[in-house]
């Protein structure tokens, strides 16, 4: 065990109302178990956790309306400021992004089920718990996925907020290369439980009395870090993102604060208009607050003349308006939703005009769209890769080119109208062969993924019925033939029973016939018997030889008849 040091981090900023304390780290130089490289790894992870965790805590506080009150102290008493309701535009921000990114499964050319993750993802709750990713991915500017393997050797998904973890990047290969997350703290909040995803390896490392052991490891899957990002608005300078609660938006979320504030201390004055009272008696001017309080909401006022017998004059100060606050409010509302792409009606900005139609509302979404289609194409790149690794978990005989053409499949942003989507579809249902049946047709009819599966699992049962029955009556038409058959053999054998004895006798008579020297066909066509097909051998009579043997002998042939042997 090497030296300690500390990196625990600084108190310098801590958000008003806020409960939760910043976690601390204590990392040693070196932890036993660890290879050099992986030492080195862990101290960078420390210092990149340390360096982001006062900012990452500081948005949280404005997602979660705990924002402190940045105000220049000339006009707002202390009471009020200590008192005052932020406002919630951050997390609208977040969340109106955020509910338009939904994620709805995997798709794969002609494969309901690629590779099985439906059932891999009902396991382990997977949709619910990548929404959650996303939203603090949004909140933070980027949150993690870890691919890991339970005690089966199952895979599983792990997420990881930015709060809790720290990542490094990989700059070549574009890729993380190291990740650290924080698993556990004590009643001291501090850190006491370590993951750590290295290239090689996963270790698990905790703190018992002040030392930082090895736990357990578990080698990865192709000898790469198994942790993906979820960055919003990645660039190559920022490859973990940016976090949607900009400087910007947090410098404008504390302007509309202080115009609240503002609103707020003017209310306590036009509520009580002042009242300026002039010539009254030492006795009225020396009223306790409460007695003053208690003249002014009286029903029935009197006062009395002073000591020169003059009566005072009594003069009511008009309260300043409260339309200047509210319009310096409309404008900073107008500034944050431009700078997050959302309409301004969103924030409770409600406009004196007419009421807008609902193509003019639709037009207002669209940069919100346009922004959430980005997020799910770059979400989706790390969300493939770590499906992939999930697949080759479960099956590591699977091919790089069937994983290849796996897809994430999200839910239009878009989300136009029934009549809308109707319309739409009934067009390229017509123009397009086979469109009416596809999961891409039942997607732009507004259908949604599991709508889908039901429909597709109905169309089957419907077909498979069709089939049986379709089996049936063809087993029937069978079984009719052949009771036909059997009919019309057992009539034809009755008839020919029947009529046994004309029959032979016109054979008979044409064997005499042919005996005696008449051609076949003429003695069939006098005895009525046409079709009758000849061999063209000559009628043989055998008997037993008249001077005894066993060995019968052929009689002579009647006359004008040709024998054939």
């Amino acid at each position: 065990m090497g030296d300690i040091q500390m990196t625990n981090v600084p108190d310098s900023w801590r958000p008003s109302g806020g409960s939760v304390a910043l976690t601390k780290l204590v990392v040693p130089t070196s932890i036993d178990g660890l290879t050099n490289q992986e030492n080195e790894l862990l101290a960078e992870l420390a210092e990149v956790w340390t360096r982001h965790a006062s900012r990452n805590r500081k948005l949280t506080a404005y997602y979660e309306s705990k924002e402190p009150l940045v105000d220049f102290g000339l006009t707002v008493p202390q009471s009020i400021k200590d008192h005052y309701t932020p406002l919630g535009w951050a997390r609208k921000a977040v969340d109106m992004l955020a509910e338009l990114c939904v994620f709805e499964g995997f798709v794969s050319p002609g494969v309901d089920d690629p590779f099985q993750l439906q059932d891999f993802m009902s396991r382990i709750g997977f949709t619910s718990v990548l929404q959650q990713a996303i939203q603090t991915a949004l909140i933070h500017g980027c949150s993690f996925l870890s691919v890991i393997q339970d005690a089966e050797n199952r895979p599983l998904i792990r997420t990881h907020t930015a709060e809790s973890s720290a990542a490094i990047w990989d700059y070549p290969n574009r890729r993380v290369k190291a990740c650290m997350a924080i698993t556990d703290v004590n009643n001291d909040n501090e850190a006491i439980g370590l993951v750590l995803y290295m290239p090689t390896r996963n270790i698990s490392v905790s703190r018992s009395l002040g030392t930082w052991y090895v736990q357990g490891s578990q080698p990865t899957v192709n000898g790469e870090c198994s942790v993906f990002r979820l960055a919003y608005k990645a660039t190559e300078v920022k490859p973990f993102g940016r976090s949607r609660i900009s400087h910007d938006a947090m410098n404008i979320i504390d302007g509309a604060n202080r115009t609240i504030v503002r609103a707020e201390a003017n209310a306590e004055f036009y509520a009580f208009p002042k009242i300026l009272l002039m010539g009254t008696s030492d006795e009225l001017a020396s009223l306790s607050a409460d007695a003053a309080l208690k003249l002014y909401m009286g029903r029935y006022n009197m006062i009395s003349k002073d000591a020169d017998g003059d009566s005072p004059t009594v003069t009511q100060l008009a309260a300043s308006s409260m339309d200047p606050h509210l319009t310096m409010l409309k404008s900073w509302a107008a500034m944050f939703a431009s700078a997050m792409n959302i309409p301004a009606s969103s924030l409770g900005i409600v406009s004196d005009a007419n009421p807008t139609s609902a193509d003019a509302t639709e037009a207002q979404r669209e940069d919100l769209i346009i922004e959430a289609r980005h997020c799910d194409r770059d979400f989706g790149e790390s969300i493939l890769q770590a499906a992939r690794l999930v697949a080759r978990i479960q099956d590591p005989s699977v091919s790089d080119d069937d994983l290849m053409k796996l897809q994430v499949d999200w839910k239009n942003p878009n989300t136009p109208s029934s009549s809308m989507s109707a319309d739409a579809f009934s067009k390229l249902a017509g123009s397009i062969d086979s469109f009416a049946n596809s999961e891409v047709g039942m997607t732009r009819a507004g259908l949604s993924r599991s709508e889908i599966v039901r429909l597709k699992a109905d169309q089957r049962k419907a077909q498979a019925g069709q089939v049986l029955d379709q089996i049936r009556g063809m087993r029937q038409q069978t079984e009719q033939t052949q009771d036909d058959g059997e009919r019309q053999t057992d009539a034809s054998t009755q008839s020919t029973v029947a009529g046994g004895g004309g029959l032979k006798d016109s054979f008979d008579a044409l064997g005499v016939a042919i005996r005696a020297g008449v051609t076949p066909e003429s003695a069939a066509s006098m005895l009525g018997l046409k079709g009758i097909e000849f061999t063209g051998m000559t009628p043989v009579s055998l008997k037993l030889p008249e001077g005894g043997g066993n060995e019968p002998e052929q009689s002579e042939p009647a006359s004008g008849t040709t024998q054939k042997a």
